[in-house]
């Protein structure tokens, strides 16, 4: 599960987190709105951004993802610097350096469809795994996306997640069921949490 290496710059999986109070000024938000998606159509077209879209968490704090190429931290900040929503902060970027071993797809979608999949974060154990239960994780995982079951698969660096990957299904039961002999899972080690997210149609 190879990535193009052509690319060298470090890959960010950015959560968009709710930040204060949008206004009460229904014409503003629209605007902002507005202003909001034709950042991701500009930043995609400079092929800085290569997915988007926004997910259903119960807890509301997490509105979408983004994931993005940028040498640093404050370069991809500056992406957002057009998109009032950020820049004036209705919401707020939770990024973190990520390794794709299976990336989201960027070319030969449908720029006008947008489909429901599932999101499955896996949270970071408070104790590190052992390099063999590392080992045995990215085994299970591998596996999954071998066989189709999983479309897209990120491992982040830091944070409270140490795995996000994408299902082409909207059946939550039964996404949480594939994940539940994941072996850091099953040793109560780490938790799944699978929500509803919302992309182009072919980007998982």
């Amino acid at each position: 599960i190879a990535q193009d290496t052509a690319d060298t710059r470090p890959t960010w999986f950015i959560f968009l987190e709710t930040g204060k109070k949008t206004p009460d000024d229904k014409e503003a938000v629209t605007k902002m709105q507005k202003g909001h998606i034709e950042n991701f159509v500009r930043l995609h077209g400079e092929k800085k951004l290569f997915a988007a879209g926004p997910l259903a968490d119960p807890s509301k704090l997490k509105r979408g993802i983004v994931v993005v190429k940028a040498n640093t931290r404050d370069e991809y900040v500056s992406y957002f610097q057009p998109d009032d929503y950020v820049r004036e902060g209705y919401m707020t970027l939770n990024a973190e350096r990520a390794t794709p071993h299976r990336a989201l797809k960027s070319e030969g979608i449908d720029p006008n469809g947008i489909e429901e999949v599932r999101i499955v974060q896996i949270t970071r154990p408070q104790t590190p795994l052992s390099e063999p239960q590392q080992k045995d994780d990215h085994a299970f995982l591998k596996g999954l996306v071998d066989r189709a079951a999983v479309g897209a698969w990120y491992s982040l660096e830091s944070g409270s997640n140490a795995e996000i990957l994408f299902c082409r299904s909207t059946d939550t039961a039964a996404v949480t069921a594939l994940f539940a002999d994941l072996p850091s899972v099953k040793a109560a080690k780490s938790t799944v949490l699978v929500w509803p997210q919302y992309i182009g149609k072919g980007v998982v």
